[in-house]
């Protein structure tokens, strides 16, 4: 197993295709195929599926390929520290946003621009990734998987939006008493504001009616913009990204907050890249809350 047979096989993973990994090297393309098959026959198992001209990892590729993401990184930056680059920030970051993702989107571009060598790769969603492991994670629990270190990325409070013709537009405030019989626009169970809002009609004695879930908190503003109904949304996270027909009314009975967590392995190797992200993530939040009142 040679050290170049391990960054073909990074490549080709990354970009699912042994013709582009080649083309990247530039090296020609039975060249890159004879070496990931080369390494296949010194494991002793196959680590890709081959389907309609891509290469996909299956389980051992996938287990196999984070053990090879970690040594590569530890051996880039024994060089940096010998070479003097020690400071380079460089390399992937893998992160899945559940939550507050206007926050993180936003500081994504800023972070690459600072820094041009990093590699971002996001995903978006509330269900399980199967086998796929991040570098972070941002969520409204403070764990994900084996993922048990957090820091508590941004608390806020949360209004009610409400089509403008819609007869709770024109209240100054509302309590949850109010969302009876009333039809709600959701996101789906696994996030807190689903669950808060269900805790919060059955300590008022009723079941919330939510007829329509959405997992895109785009199509949850959308619906309510066309009064398909109404929906509990926080202040900061969609400010600025309802329609202008829409009524953000607040909560005062009670007064309700959510808080997302940014998340990672502490038991698992941090580039210098992963960490300067999760610090520079933890600052711009800092900026992003809205000011306290008083």
């Amino acid at each position: 197993m040679e050290l170049l047979q391990l960054r073909y096989f990074q490549k080709v993973a990354e970009l699912e295709s042994v013709t582009k990994a080649a083309r990247y090297f530039s090296i020609p393309q039975p060249s890159m195929s004879q070496a990931i098959a080369r390494l296949e026959r010194d494991l002793g198992a196959r680590l890709f599926e081959r389907q309609s001209g891509k290469m996909f990892l299956n389980e051992k590729g996938r287990l196999f390929l984070e053990s090879v993401e970690k040594s590569l990184q530890e051996l880039d930056n024994g060089v940096a520290v010998v070479t003097g680059d020690a400071e380079r920030i460089a390399g992937p970051i893998s992160i899945k946003v559940m939550e507050s993702h206007r926050l993180v989107l936003a500081c994504i571009p800023k972070f690459a621009k600072a820094y041009p060598d990093v590699r971002i790769s996001v995903s978006h969603g509330y269900h399980e990734d199967q086998d796929v492991s991040y570098d972070l994670c941002v969520s409204s629990q403070p764990s994900y998987k084996r993922m048990t270190a957090s820091a508590t990325l941004l608390t806020e409070r949360v209004v009610l939006a409400v089509h403008e013709d819609h007869p709770l537009a024109k209240r100054k405030s509302v309590g949850i008493a109010d969302l009876q019989g009333q039809k709600l626009i959701s996101l789906p169970a696994p996030t807190e504001l689903y669950a808060k809002t269900l805790k919060l009609c059955r300590a008022q004695g009723f079941e919330p009616l939510i007829p329509i879930i959405c997992d895109d908190p785009y199509f949850v503003r959308k619906y309510v913009s066309e009064n398909m109904g109404i929906a509990l949304a926080p202040s900061v996270s969609w400010k600025g990204r309802f329609r202008a027909n829409t009524v953000l009314v607040p909560v005062d009975s009670p007064e309700i907050y959510i808080s997302s967590f940014l998340i990672w392995d502490d038991a698992r190797y941090e580039s210098p890249a992963v960490r300067k992200f999760r610090e520079f993530l933890l600052s711009e939040a800092e900026q992003f809350a809205e000011p306290k009142e008083g």
